[in-house]
């Protein structure tokens, strides 16, 4: 055998024992992620200030409390980020909140944005247009793009501060944009989780902190209980 065979045979050698390496490196890490998620659920609560709980403790918003509730029933499940922003509005989250979705790769996630853009008086076709381009990009980051929860915007022009607005004309416009999120729900088979009509019932200064906008610990439970019945349904048996 001469040289020249003797280096091809070494360089094929080699070759193959770093793609060995890289390989079973691969195998390894896949597993190791298997191990380590142990299959519990990764949960990312998408929204404004009434899903960054603006005004309570970390423990009182809605998110929190839903995943302490679905833990007792025996649902494992981990609130791994809630990147919500108070004033953001759907196109907000598109351009801010979808990176660090994108970045976690979660298996399920929750969406109550619109509260916003209809203070601002956004036209619905508007909202709808940005909720579909929300919804199409966050289904093919999604494992499964059926695991999202679609929830209602709650009727704020009952508030205590409802910022001189006409309610009867901002409270139309909030159902509108709710049955935009019942409409894109149903065509895409996702669930909603309707809280506007317990919204109407919160009429008690206890039910909002100082502000008079933004709900109180009490305020968020209200909400979390009808949220939680169509959240828990859905994950009980994944």
């Amino acid at each position: 055998m001469n040289i020249k065979n003797i280096v091809i045979i070494l360089l094929l050698s080699t070759f193959a024992l770093v793609f060995s390496f890289w390989y079973f490196n691969q195998i390894s890490q896949k597993s190791n992620m298997q191990i380590t998620s142990n299959g519990k659920i990764r949960y990312v609560a998408i929204g404004d200030s009434y899903t960054i709980g603006y005004g309570v403790s970390e423990k009182n918003r809605w998110p929190n409390v839903l995943v302490y509730n679905l833990k007792k029933e025996g649902i494992n499940i981990s609130l791994v980020a809630n990147p919500s922003v108070s004033g953001f509005s759907v196109r907000d989250a598109i351009e801010f909140e979808l990176s660090e979705v994108e970045r976690i790769k979660p298996d399920f996630v929750t969406i109550l944005i619109g509260a916003n853009d209809s203070f601002r008086q956004e036209e619905t076709k508007t909202y709808q247009k940005d909720l579909i381009e929300l919804l199409d990009r966050l289904e093919k980051i999604l494992p499964n793009p059926k695991n999202i929860i679609l929830i209602t915007i709650p009727d704020y022009s009952i508030s205590p501060q409802a910022f001189g607005f006409p309610k009867e004309e901002l409270s139309k416009l909030i159902q509108d944009y709710n049955e935009v999120i019942k409409e894109e729900g149903n065509k895409r088979g996702l669930r909603v989780a309707d809280i506007f009509p317990v919204s109407q019932t919160m009429i008690e200064t206890s039910d909002y902190i100082e502000d008079g906008l933004h709900l109180s610990a009490k305020g968020y439970l209200k909400w979390e209980k009808v949220i939680f019945p169509v959240v828990f349904d859905f994950l009980k048996d994944k």
